[in-house]
């Protein structure tokens, strides 16, 4: 990883810092654990494999954009396209495998912010 800084600025959107991260990135999935558990999946619904500090880095990103309207004791999922925030389905729903169930479980009723409509 380079010595960039990937804090951000009204210029540089938080979809945009992820993909600085991980260029193949369509959804950062955040588990609660401690310390946090990430997975980072593609466009082709299978998880890529990165740098644990990638992981990190972009869990802090999509964190601290959303701190003042995510619940962090439970999963969610940032879907890097969009630019939204949604909680990530359970292990029995469709979504929860995505390279299983060839989608990401992206439903209304899971949606909790779009990035563009939070001011951190």
């Amino acid at each position: 990883m380079s010595n960039t800084d990937f804090r951000l600025t009204p210029a540089h959107g938080l979809s945009q810092a992820v993909l600085d991260l991980a260029p193949a990135a369509a959804l950062v999935r955040i588990f609660p654990e401690s310390p946090p558990v990430t997975h980072i999946f593609g466009s082709d619904y299978f998880r890529l494999m990165v740098e644990r500090e990638v992981e990190v880095e972009a869990t802090r990103l999509v964190r601290e954009h959303f701190a003042s309207v995510a619940d962090w004791r439970l999963a969610h999922d940032y879907h890097v396209p969009t630019g939204r925030l949604y909680r990530t389905p359970e292990p029995e729903r469709v979504g929860f495998v995505p390279e299983d169930d060839f989608t990401f479980g992206l439903k209304p009723y899971r949606y909790v912010a779009s990035a563009e409509d939070v001011t951190r």
